[in-house]
C-alpha cells in the first residue's frame, strides 16, 4: 500500500524529485532503501534538511519509525551529534550523515568518499510555515552536492508533499509541468526524473479513515488524499489575446519576461513572448543590472 522506490530507481536519474501525499511512505522508504544499500553495497548516505532546527528534530527520532514498523529490529541503529553534523551508525559502523543546508558550506573541506545516496527531505515548504526558501538556495544545494560527490555519480532524492509546483528548484531546472498522465517525467536527457506519486490503494485507505472522512471533499483533502497541489490554481492565468501591444521587458533573477497591455479589457499580461530588441528593459534587482 505504501510507496516503493523500485520504479524510480530503474530510471537511473541523478536528480530525483519525489512528490506525494503525506503519509504515503516517501521518507520512511527512502531511509529503508539507504540502509539496505549500505548493508548490501557499503554505500553510505547523507540526509539533508534545510535548517538546523529541522535537522535536530528529525535526528532525534530518525530510526524510530523504521523499527516501529518492524525493520532492522535486530540491528543497533544509533545517531551521534558532532559539532556541525550528525553521524548515523549501524552496529557501531558509520552508515550516514545528517546535515543542514544552511551550514553545509562549513563542510567544504570534509570528505564523504563512500556516500552514494543523498536524501533532501521536505524540500517544498508550506505557506505560513516558520521556514522559508534560502536566498540562492539551489546554488547552495548544488554546492553541497559538489562537496559530497566531487566527480562521483550520486543518487539524489528530493522529497516533498504536493504544496506547490512554483518553487526555486523547478524554476532553476526548467521543470514547468508534472507527469499528470503518468507517474514519471524526465528532463535533461534523463538526468532529472520527477515522480508524481499515484498510489490509489493508499488514497482509498486514507479516505476511509476517520480523519480522511473529515477532510474528504475539502481543499486540504484534495492535497492530503489525492496529491493535488495545495496552493496552486489557475486564477489570473489566461491566453494572451492577439490584439495586445508589447510594452517592455522585465528581468527577474536573469529571466526575461515580456509585459503586454490589453487596452480593450484593461489587463496586463506577463509572457515568455517578448521583443528582444526593445530599448525598454527594467531590472528588479541590483544583480540583474
Amino acid at each position: 500500500m505504501y510507496y516503493s522506490y523500485n520504479k524510480l530507481l530503474s530510471r537511473n536519474a541523478l536528480l530525483n524529485f519525489v512528490i506525494g501525499e503525506r503519509g504515503v511512505g516517501k521518507t520512511l522508504n527512502a531511509k529503508k532503501f539507504a540502509i539496505n544499500d549500505f548493508i548490501n553495497n557499503s554505500h553510505q548516505f547523507i540526509y539533508i534538511r534545510r535548517f538546523k532546527t529541522e535537522l535536530d528534530t528529525a535526528m532525534s527520532t530518525f530510526f524510530k519509525d523504521l523499527q516501529a514498523n518492524g525493520y532492522f529490529e535486530d540491528l543497533a541503529l544509533t545517531v551521534k551529534k558532532k559539532k556541525e553534523y550528525y553521524v548515523m551508525e549501524l552496529n557501531g559502523e558509520e552508515i550516514g550523515y545528517g546535515i543542514a543546508l544552511t551550514t553545509s558550506a562549513i563542510l567544504k573541506s570534509t570528505a564523504f568518499p563512500d556516500v552514494k545516496n543523498v536524501i533532501f527531505d521536505e524540500f517544498l515548504i508550506n505557506q505560513g510555515s516558520a521556514y522559508h526558501f534560502l536566498k540562492d538556495e539551489v546554488t547552495q544545494f548544488l554546492e553541497c552536492i559538489e562537496t559530497i560527490g566531487r566527480l562521483r555519480d550520486l543518487r539524489i532524492f528530493l522529497l516533498g508533499n504536493s504544496t506547490t509546483i512554483t518553487n526555486p528548484y523547478f524554476a532553476y531546472f526548467g521543470i514547468n509541468s508534472l507527469p499528470y498522465n503518468s507517474e514519471f517525467k524526465t528532463y535533461k536527457n534523463g538526468l532529472i526524473c520527477v515522480n508524481y506519486i499515484r498510489n490509489y490503494e493508499y488514497r482509498q485507505a486514507k479516505r476511509k479513515s476517520k480523519f480522511g472522512q473529515l477532510i474528504d471533499g475539502t481543499d486540504y483533502g484534495d492535497y492530503a488524499i489525492d496529491n493535488k497541489f495545495l496552493y496552486d490554481d489557475n486564477s489570473f492565468i489566461q491566453k494572451k489575446p492577439a490584439w495586445c501591444k508589447f510594452w517592455c521587458i522585465i528581468t527577474i533573477d536573469g529571466f526575461d519576461i515580456g509585459l503586454w497591455r490589453d487596452f480593450k479589457n484593461g489587463f496586463i499580461f506577463l509572457s515568455k513572448d517578448l521583443d528582444p530588441n526593445t530599448p525598454l528593459r527594467f531590472a528588479c534587482s541590483v544583480k540583474d543590472h
